[in-house]
């Protein structure tokens, strides 16, 4: 398998966080992780490229971002 052929991310690069519920933020924020943990544990022959990774990871704070802010007026919430 080479890079080509890693599944690539869900959801990535098609995430618009201000038209997302609360709900798909953290859904997606969870799938992204997961897909994040699994390359950076793939053999190095068969993982996706670094700079993919690393775009991804740009998203999750994008994603975590929008969260923190949707919550930052209520008072005692968090964004978990």
């Amino acid at each position: 398998m080479t890079h080509n052929e890693y599944p690539a991310p869900p959801h990535y690069p098609l995430i618009n966080t201000q038209l997302m519920t609360a709900k798909e933020l953290r859904e997606t924020l969870e799938d992204l992780w997961e897909w994040v943990h699994e390359a950076e544990m793939a053999p190095e022959d068969m993982a996706p490229p670094d700079e993919l990774i690393f775009e991804v990871r740009q998203q999750m704070g994008s994603i975590i971002s929008e969260r923190v802010e949707r919550h930052s007026d209520e008072p005692g919430r968090s964004a978990e």
